[in-house]
């Protein structure tokens, strides 16, 4: 039976969960029922494993892994081991709506280019860490929250810190769904600082393999600086994904065209001084048109509905506007996620670009266009609300 790469990964995990992870078990040359020289463990690669707040999006992600990259080479200069990154395995996030796919237990390698991030930072995915790792529990599971902000607020303190404190809530003991995974020691520590800050923990507890709950809370080094970009440089997406935009744009965007990236849903309450209405949205596309005489076709990606898109199409017309519409077949294979990523392809590529304030999916689109090379005139530009003149976004350039 033919199976897509994405149901493939996602029968092979939901296999092993099944079996205790049999199938992802491999003869490491170590025994889990013989006790292991402190020698031959010394020399083995150590690991460390992630997550974040469960409602994070795609984008939001993204950061993360860059924060966490920073992490590891951190350690790789200061340690004694070889660390490596485990790549926390996609679920169904919240603008992943096709509920007749499977969208739990994604590899990386479905969305970007691993040959490419390896280049940068040492990395694997979660299915093989457990190949090398068997079924031994990870040495420490480490939940980060916040200090107690009340009285943060009554005394702040901006400094790098953290301590071992009681847990706040409930710890998560199941990840990713896999219940087999298991801990020697599990704490709560409060965390404030840079994701660097992590290697005092690290060396505290001493662990071969760690997994940090929350590392959204560990913040950039230098963000914006060389590492950053060097990290965010490796982040190539599929070579898949990137051939269907190329060959949606080949039959579709054969001249100059403007992309406008629209963000509905959530950003209508959450943001609703920042979203503009349809007409309006279709008025300010106009004006940045009207300066490029050139420029007669637009590119919309949006989560907005069928019926606001068609709206906006009409506003727009004479105009040819263009949507990204995967089809069946094509959808099984690259998933939501796909779909979203050749949305930001074709507008990182666009000879103009208009996003969303406050949005990390247009902040994505900026980052991938100041890598290409783009003009800042033509990608830091965004929608204002209503009859409103608003900020600009901030132009983070690209440093070498």
């Amino acid at each position: 039976m033919h199976l897509d790469t994405a149901r493939w990964y996602a029968l092979v995990l939901l296999t092993a969960i099944q079996l205790g992870f049999s199938i992802c078990t491999v003869d490491n040359g170590l025994s889990d029922k013989e006790e292991t020289s402190q020698s031959i463990l010394d020399t083995l690669p150590r690991y460390v494993l992630y997550d974040v707040n469960r409602p994070e999006g795609f984008n939001l992600r993204r950061d993360v892994f860059i924060r966490m990259a920073s992490f590891i080479h951190h350690m790789n200069k200061v340690s004694d081991y070889h660390w490596i990154l485990v790549l926390p395995p996609w679920h169904r996030l919240y603008h992943w709506r096709s509920s007749n796919l499977v969208q739990d237990c994604l590899p990386w390698s479905l969305f970007f280019n691993l040959d490419s991030i390896k280049k940068s930072t040492p990395v694997v995915e979660l299915h093989e860490f457990f190949q090398m790792n068997g079924l031994r529990p990870l040495d420490a599971q480490v939940t980060l929250q916040n200090f107690n902000m009340k009285s943060f607020e009554q005394y702040p303190d901006f400094s790098d810190k953290w301590e071992v404190v009681n847990c706040k809530g409930q710890v998560q003991k199941e990840f990713w769904n896999l219940n087999n995974l298991t801990f020697t020691k599990s704490l709560c520590i409060s965390f404030q600082g840079i994701s660097t800050l992590l290697a005092d923990i690290v060396q505290e507890l001493q662990p071969r393999t760690i997994i940090f709950d929350h590392a959204e809370l560990a913040l950039h080094n230098y963000y914006g600086r060389q590492e950053y970009w060097m990290i965010r440089k490796s982040m190539q997406f599929s070579n898949n994904l990137h051939a269907i935009a190329k060959k949606f744009k080949k039959i579709n965007l054969t001249q100059d065209y403007l992309c406008a990236h629209l963000r509905r849903r959530d950003f209508l309450y959450g943001h609703p001084s920042d979203v503009p209405s349809i007409k309006d949205t279709a008025k300010q596309i106009i004006e940045k048109l009207s300066l490029w005489n050139d420029i007669k076709t637009v590119y919309i990606a949006t989560d907005a509905s069928k019926t606001e898109v068609e709206e906006l199409k009409n506003y727009l017309h004479p105009y040819k506007v263009f949507k990204f519409e995967a089809g069946k077949k094509t959808l099984n294979n690259i998933l939501d996620g796909g779909v979203a990523i050749i949305d930001q392809i074709i507008c990182s590529q666009a000879n103009y670009f208009i996003g969303t304030s406050k949005s990390t999916f247009s902040f994505r689109i900026q980052e991938e266009r100041e890598i290409l090379g783009m003009p800042l005139e033509t990608t830091f530009n965004s929608f204002c609300g209503d009859n409103i003149e608003c900020t600009q976004p901030t132009k983070w350039r690209l440093v070498e």
